[in-house]
């Protein structure tokens, strides 16, 4: 069982604690999230083997060092998983999904990282859905959006 906290950084209006950890649980306890591959996850008060954040750009790149997420991206290390307030509330400028299905993107994407260690894939084919392992914030690669682990259930 994986035990993870969630929190909202310093500065980041329009977001909750609680509508955070809602959305997280959410992602996290559907079939096709990693508890499709067998992990089992824990919300706690704080603590556990990592926190998922929303924070401010400046934050997220103080936190993922000596990763350059150069104000853009997210990251899964340090005790953190720190997700870009300007991806969770905007994704990008071409994405052309819906915002729900980016944001479970995230979480997926960068637990994945956390949990499993794993690496990025690419695109396996035009029209089929994108790996969640895919760096989908730097584009889609002819791939469809997806913000599951699981793309068969």
């Amino acid at each position: 069982m994986v035990r993870f906290s969630v929190e909202v950084g310093e500065g980041v209006d329009d977001l909750t604690r609680d509508e955070l950890a809602r959305f997280v649980v959410d992602t996290l306890g559907d079939g096709r999230s990693w508890i499709g591959r067998g992990a089992g996850f824990e919300l706690v008060d704080e603590g556990g083997e990592f926190t998922i954040i929303v924070a401010l750009p400046d934050d997220v790149d103080r936190m993922c060092a000596p990763l350059q997420t150069n104000g853009r991206f997210s990251c899964a290390r340090n005790g953190w998983i720190a997700i870009n307030s300007l991806r969770w509330f905007g994704a990008t400028d071409d994405w052309p999904g819906d915002l729900e299905t980016y944001r479970r993107y995230l979480v997926n994407h960068e637990v994945g990282h956390y949990i499993v260690g794993a690496g990025h894939d690419a695109c396996p084919g035009a029209g089929q859905p994108a790996p969640i392992m895919m760096q989908q914030t730097k584009g889609l690669d002819g791939c469809v959006p997806n913000g599951w682990v699981l793309t068969d259930s």
